[in-house]
């Protein structure tokens, strides 16, 4: 029996097997639909569009407690993590010379749920002893799932018309903002990042916490699981093998536009075996149970959820993968 399943995911070299055809999930005739960040979260939120979905970890925690308004179930698969340190920027001139210095300051998110913001706020918090509830926050974009932030934080609605980046980045130009927690990597004369070493920053983050941040979950229609439970392992399979193809790839990286890759790749593999490891492993699990603490004290997720009602893993076989 086949199974026709739609699959909207970020072309990714882990992903790259799965869009050109090389790895097929077994029993499914797949269909890969490339939507940017963030459309293709409201395409999945707002109208199902999709059978499977590459989605924001914290607009899927901000759906769980109206599961039905939002039938899907995350499988662990996270196509996109990254550390969080390095998208944090100050103006300039602003002042700011340290983390604690941005408290008393405006600051810009794209919306309160994004998995960027959530990291950032929670990183800062805990690490750095910087309140976020003495920051003037600017939520540039709308919410994709609506959320009710809590009073304590001081957050200012302010109408992008429809251009949420740039027009978060034409405000920091003027210095209507002092910094940005930034999706991308942003590159203006008037930003610098706040930290001047963010690698540096990142691998001791890493160091003490075992935290890779998660950034996007694979999430399935609750009807075809139902229909078909088996495509949870199949498709797992499939972003496995995919990501395996990956790595092999990487043994030889001639092919990468980059100076010195294999230098830079022993030094990764020296900090961490598998950064891209999917399955609900031990520091999977850690790194979810500290992304659901900082989304619920944050009140994007209504409460602490546990991991396990969080993922459809219960007969899920990562075998030799992890």
């Amino acid at each position: 029996m086949t199974v026709s399943c739609s699959l909207a995911c970020g072309r990714y070299e882990w992903t790259r097997a799965l869009w050109d055809g090389a790895v097929s999930p077994e029993g499914v005739d797949l269909t890969l639909l490339d939507y940017h960040n963030p459309e293709r979260f409201a395409r999945m939120v707002n109208n199902l569009e999709f059978d499977a979905c590459e989605l924001s970890m914290g607009t899927y925690l901000a759906t769980r407690e109206r599961r039905e308004s939002f039938p899907f179930t995350a499988i662990p698969v996270f196509p996109h993590r990254r550390f969080r340190h390095s998208y944090i920027y100050k103006r300039t001139d602003s002042g700011i010379e340290r983390p604690s210095d941005l408290e008393g300051s405006r600051v810009g998110v794209v919306n309160w749920q994004t998995t960027t913001g959530i990291w950032q706020r929670g990183i800062l918090g805990e690490h750095y002893g910087v309140d976020p509830e003495r920051i003037e926050w600017h939520r540039i974009g709308e919410e994709i799932v609506p959320i009710d932030v809590p009073d304590k934080f001081d957050v200012v609605d302010v109408d992008a018309g429809g251009g949420t980046v740039p027009y978060m980045e034409s405000l920091l130009q003027s210095g209507d903002l002092d910094a940005v927690f930034h999706p991308v990597t942003l590159d203006i004369p008037e930003a610098e990042r706040l930290f001047a070493d963010p690698i540096e920053e990142e691998h001791a983050y890493y160091e003490s916490t075992s935290i890779f941040p998660i950034m996007h979950a694979i999430v399935i229609r609750d009807e075809i699981l139902t229909d078909h439970p088996w495509i949870v392992q199949t498709l797992y399979d499939a972003f496995e093998t995919a990501k395996q193809r990956c790595l092999e790839r990487l043994e030889r990286p001639q092919w990468l536009p980059v100076l010195w890759p294999e230098i830079y790749l022993e030094r990764e593999r020296e900090i961490m075996s598998d950064p891209w490891e999917y399955g609900l492993t031990e520091d999977n699990r850690h790194t979810l149970e500290t992304l659901v603490e900082y989304a619920a004290s944050q009140g994007v997720a209504d409460r602490r959820y546990d991991i396990d009602r969080l993922f459809e893993a219960d007969s899920l076989d990562t075998g030799t993968f992890g």
